[in-house]
């Protein structure tokens, strides 16, 4: 009689069960919103432990900065691909691709909206949330800098201050869009409406028709 001996399956290596835990993270908070994310759920749906969560990743908030992390890297490395040389387009093409990737895994952007809804309201470790918010509005940043060194923009708005801003009215519509308060498109519109009149605040003379041109289309 022939015995079949079978091999007992492999435990998973820490990056695949980080990398699982930050899966079902991202579905609880999907399915279920903030209040559906807990280390014991979460360590149930990973099969894992509570101690191998805080060993891998660490507490809950950590868990949402990771959620929020992977989202910010996503869209920037998606950017790097964009081939545009007037600043506008660059700027356009942000809140463009964004919204497109979206569309594309709702549920995996909500996720990460929900997670940085819940950092930023309630302030837990707000120098690594700073940190992403600053590379998020770094991205509308250098296409204001653009702008500005092609005399586009006058200058007299910081190109800091006109990212930081454009970034905070896309957030707004983004966590709008989140919550299912307003439609994908009409968060496009919405981010593009903030790039338009940041840009049209410190407009140059001969740069005001097209900015005013992009507006009358989006039919504000």
């Amino acid at each position: 009689m022939t015995v079949i001996a079978f091999e007992k399956p492999r435990p998973l290596q820490k990056s695949d069960r980080r990398t699982r835990i930050i899966a079902e993270a991202r579905r609880l908070i999907g399915e279920h919103g903030y209040d559906g994310l807990s280390l014991r759920k979460l360590a149930a749906a990973a099969e894992v432990t509570v101690p191998t969560i805080y060993n891998l990743i660490g507490g809950k908030e950590k868990i949402l900065n990771e959620l929020f992390a992977d989202w910010v890297g996503m869209i920037e490395q998606e950017l790097t691909k964009i081939d545009e040389d007037h600043p506008l387009d660059k700027a356009e093409a942000v809140v463009v691709e964004a919204t497109r990737m979206i569309g594309e895994n709702k549920e995996y952007f909500r996720s990460a909206q929900i997670a940085a809804d819940h950092l930023q309201r309630t302030g837990v470790e707000s120098g690594e949330w700073r940190q992403l918010g600053s590379r998020s509005a770094s991205m509308q940043e250098n296409a204001a800098r653009l702008a500005q060194e092609q005399g586009l923009l006058r200058g007299d708005v910081p190109a800091r201050v006109l990212g930081e801003q454009i970034f905070a009215n896309y957030r707004v519509a983004s966590s709008a869009w989140t919550y299912r308060r307003i439609s994908l498109e009409r968060f496009r519109h919405d981010g593009l409406l903030g790039v338009y009149l940041y840009f049209l605040s410190d407009a140059t003379e001969a740069f005001r028709p097209v900015l005013l041109q992009k507006l009358q289309e989006l039919e504000v």
